[in-house]
C-alpha cells in the first residue's frame, strides 16, 4: 500500500506559495502544440521531386526566421520548434503531411505550402481540424479566398500578380496592342483573371492571345502568331522552363519586346540562363514581390540572416518568398501574450497592421476582412548583366536598387 506525507501546514502553504511563484515565472502551456517552454509549428513544401528547387530555399528562409526568433530570446519565455514535412507538390502527399503535422505531431499552427495546386488540396484540412495555417509562398487566389478565420497569407495571390503587370504596361509610353501568351492551369488563371479584367479599361487592346503547353519545347507557333499581330507588349504566363523556351524562340524568330512576365520568373539571371544567354533576356521585366534583387542594398539584412542560419545556401529570390510570413506569425505569436491559444493568436493576426516584412516589398496588413496581408509588388528587369528593380512603374533609367 502506497504512503503518504502528510505535511504541516505551514510547509503547505510554503509549497502553494512557491507553485504561485513558479507560475508567475514560466508561461502555462495552453493547448495543442503548446507548452511551457515551446511552440510547435508544422511546415511544408517540396522538398523532393521535380521542384525541390522551391523547397529548401523557401522552407530555410523562414527557418532563419524562426532561429533567429529563438536565439533572441523566443517569444514570451518559449521557443519556437519546426517540424518539417515533404510534400514533392503533390496534392495527395500535401494532405498527408498536413494530416500527419495535425494529428501526430500535434502542431500548434503551420506555416508551409510553396505549390499553388498542392497547398490548396489541404486547405479544407486546416478549416475542419481548426489549425491556423499561414501559405509559404503559393499564390492561387482561392487557397486565401474566400476569406476563412484559419487561413492567411503574405504572399501576393495571382490577382495581385496580373493587376500589377497591367499598372506597368499601362505606365510605359506608346502602347496600345498587347499579345499575350500563357499557360492553361489553375496557377496561370488565376493571374490572367485580372490581367483580362484590368486590359477591359480603354486604352489597351488584345490582338493575339496564344496557348503555351506546359512542358513545351517549342514555341514557334506561338512566336509567329504573335509577331504576325504586331503587339506593341507581349505578356506571357508561363513557368520559368516554358518561358525560356518562348524568350529562345521570340529571338530566333525576331519578336521584339518588351516582355513582360509574372513573379514566376522573377530570378531574371537564370531565366536567361535557360534561354541560352542574356540576350535572349532583353527587355524582359517581371514582377517581383521581394524587396530588391539578391545582392542589392535593400536585401542586405535578410540576405545576412539567411547567411547566419544556412551559410552554405545560394542566396536566390526564392530564399526570401517565406520570410514575410514567418515575420507575421513571430508578431502574432508575441502579440497573443504568454497565455497562448489559437484564438488568441488568431484574434492577433487579424489585427496585424503596417508591419515590416522583412524582405518583401510591402506592409502586412490584415483585417478580419482581408486575410491576404501582402498586395504590393514591382518591376524588375536585366540591365547590363544584373537584376534591377523599377518600381511600380516603367522607367527607362533610375532603378530603385
Amino acid at each position: 500500500m502506497k504512503r503518504y506525507r502528510i505535511l504541516p501546514t505551514s510547509a503547505l502553504a510554503l509549497c502553494a506559495a512557491l507553485a504561485l511563484m513558479g507560475a508567475r515565472a514560466a508561461p502555462a502551456a495552453a493547448e495543442e502544440g503548446v507548452t511551457a517552454d515551446t511552440i510547435r509549428v508544422g511546415m511544408f513544401g517540396p522538398l523532393t521531386g521535380p521542384v525541390s528547387i522551391y523547397g529548401y530555399p523557401i522552407n530555410d528562409g523562414a527557418l532563419a526566421v524562426y532561429k533567429a526568433t529563438n536565439d533572441a530570446g523566443g517569444i514570451n519565455g518559449r521557443k519556437i520548434e519546426v517540424i518539417q514535412e515533404d510534400d514533392a507538390c503533390d496534392p495527395a502527399k500535401s494532405r498527408a503531411a498536413v494530416k500527419k503535422l495535425i494529428s501526430r505531431d500535434h502542431v500548434f499552427a503551420i506555416h508551409g505550402g510553396s505549390c499553388s495546386g498542392a497547398t490548396f488540396a489541404t486547405r479544407d484540412t486546416m478549416i475542419d481540424e481548426e489549425v491556423p495555417f499561414m501559405v509559404m509562398a503559393a499564390t492561387l487566389d482561392k487557397i486565401s479566398l474566400p476569406v476563412n478565420r484559419y487561413v492567411y497569407t503574405t504572399t501576393p495571390p495571382g490577382t495581385s500578380d496580373g493587376a500589377e503587370i497591367v499598372r506597368f504596361i499601362r505606365s510605359m509610353p506608346n502602347v496600345k496592342r498587347v499579345g499575350i501568351v500563357r499557360h492553361v492551369d489553375e496557377w496561370a488563371n488565376a493571374k490572367m483573371e485580372s490581367i483580362n479584367a484590368s486590359l477591359e479599361q480603354p486604352g489597351l487592346t488584345v490582338v493575339a492571345n496564344e496557348v503555351l503547353d506546359r512542358n513545351a519545347t517549342d514555341a514557334t507557333t506561338q512566336v509567329l502568331h504573335l509577331k504576325a499581330a504586331k503587339p506593341d507588349v507581349v505578356i506571357f504566363v508561363t513557368y520559368p522552363a516554358e518561358g525560356a523556351v518562348f524568350l529562345r524562340d521570340a529571338r530566333k524568330y525576331d519578336l521584339a519586346g518588351p516582355f513582360i512576365g509574372t513573379n514566376g520568373v522573377t530570378d531574371l539571371l537564370d531565366l536567361a540562363q535557360r534561354a541560352g544567354g542574356l540576350n535572349a533576356a532583353t527587355d524582359v521585366y517581371a514582377t517581383a514581390f521581394v524587396a530588391g534583387p539578391v545582392g542589392s542594398p535593400a536585401m542586405a539584412a535578410s540576405t545576412a540572416l539567411l547567411k547566419k542560419y544556412y551559410p552554405d545556401d545560394r542566396p536566390q529570390s526564392v530564399s526570401f518568398y517565406g520570410m514575410s510570413g514567418a515575420y507575421a506569425v513571430v508578431d502574432a505569436l508575441r502579440r497573443a501574450g504568454p497565455n497562448l491559444t489559437r484564438k488568441a493568436f488568431l484574434d492577433a493576426l487579424e489585427s496585424t497592421k503596417n508591419l515590416p516584412a522583412g524582405p518583401a516589398f510591402c506592409k502586412i496588413n490584415i483585417t478580419p476582412e482581408n486575410h491576404q496581408g501582402c498586395l504590393a509588388q514591382q518591376m524588375w528587369t536585366l540591365r547590363d548583366g544584373k537584376i534591377v528593380a523599377l518600381g511600380e512603374t516603367w522607367s527607362p533609367t533610375n532603378p530603385t536598387n
